[in-house]
Parts: structure tokens; sequence; C-alpha cells
């Protein structure tokens, strides 16, 4: 796995991946986002539905700035009767809590923009409801399952406090991003970091410590 390594070379490597992923063009990001939600569904959540017989609880997110888009994946869930939960940042603290969301006008600007369910107008996962996948954003991911966040630990936090939950549920943490977004050199790691069971870009599925659907 990826050596640790320290905050200089988290700060180096999200200069250089964010420059990375801007440079897509708007037109290239979408095309690359439709295909991305397509693989996920027809290769991820639609077979296990199958296996489960049941509609799933997933944790998605609206996209910020040049992120890759998982909001026609969202409509498709809802359309197959899937719950869709989405993280807002929990005012005060350094914590996320997970809100249903059941349209897109649930969503609103959040801190630093980003958007976050509204919480006028969706209310709060139970917090006994198990996830059946969670899709991760982020700026870079390597081919073992490593992810550099945007360095407010956001998702590593909200892993730990899920993490039982998510071992006894089989709840699936995968990266979502572009092609791009993927290197292959060792990125830096940290004890606490999250660590994916799956990447999904828009041209496959790569599956870490046996985290196959």
């Amino acid at each position: 796995m990826g050596e640790i390594l320290g905050k200089s070379d988290k700060s180096e490597w999200r200069s250089r991946m964010t420059a990375v992923r801007d440079s897509l063009t708007p037109a290239d990001r979408e095309n690359r986002s439709a295909r991305l939600c397509r693989l996920v569904e027809n290769e991820v959540l639609s077979f296990i539905r199958g296996r489960l017989d049941r509609s799933l609880n997933l944790c998605a997110y609206a996209p910020f700035r040049s992120e890759a888009s998982p909001l026609s994946l969202m409509e498709g869930c809802w359309n197959k009767g899937d719950q869709v939960y989405a993280p807002r940042i929990i005012p005060g603290e350094e914590g996320m809590e997970l809100r249903k969301v059941e349209d897109m006008s649930n969503w609103i600007p959040g801190k630093w923009g980003v958007p976050e369910p509204d919480p006028s107008r969706t209310v709060l996962m139970d917090g006994s409801l198990a996830l059946d996948v969670v899709l991760v954003p982020g700026i870079a991911y390597n081919i073992e399952g490593v992810r550099l966040g945007y360095g407010g630990g956001y998702y590593d936090r909200l892993y730990a406090d899920r993490k039982p939950a998510s071992t006894t549920s089989g709840t699936l943490w995968i990266g979502f991003a572009f092609s791009d977004q993927v290197v292959t050199e060792p990125l830096p790691l940290e004890p606490h970091d999250l660590r994916l069971n799956g990447m999904a870009t828009e041209e496959r599925i790569i599956w870490f410590n046996e985290g196959e659907a």
C-alpha cells in the first residue's frame, strides 16, 4: 500500500490533481459522468439489487466545481425505488450527518459552497439503517485503494463513525471519479484515512480488499 507521507506531499498532490480534473472541459465532464453513472448502475447497483432482492440505500453527493457528477445515477435510483442519502456538514462541528434526498430541489449551497441537503426539506437518516453503497468523491485515488480527499477529513470521520455498521452490513465504499484522477504512484496515506472497497471511473470498476459485490 502507499507509504505514509507528510502534509506537504498531500498539498502537492492536491494541486497537481485538481489541475488535472479542472483541465477537462464541461462537455467532457458531462459525457464522462454519464458513462460513469451507467457503469455503476449496470455493474454494481443492479447486481446488488438482484442479490438482495430489494431496493438499495445509497449515499451519494451533488458535484462541486469539476467533480464527477452522480446526479443522473441518483435519478435512476429514485425511479427504481432506492433510498438516496447525502452528507451535510454539521454547523460548528467536524462531522457530517446523512439526510434523505428525494428530489434535485433538495440541494442548497453549504460550507464553502459545496451542495448539501437542505435541512428544512430533508430528514435525518435513521442511525440504525445500514447503507449498501457509499459513493466517495475525492481529488485523487490510486490502484491500491488509497484516496486523497480535500483535507477536511469529513469522509474519513464518516467512515470511522459508520465502520462497525459497514462491517456487519457489507457496505461498499466506492470512489467515484474520472479515470484521469486514478494514478499508479503511491499516494500520501495516514492511519485514519478512509480505505475504499472499490473505485469507479467512466472506464472501469476496480475492486480492493475483496470488496467486490
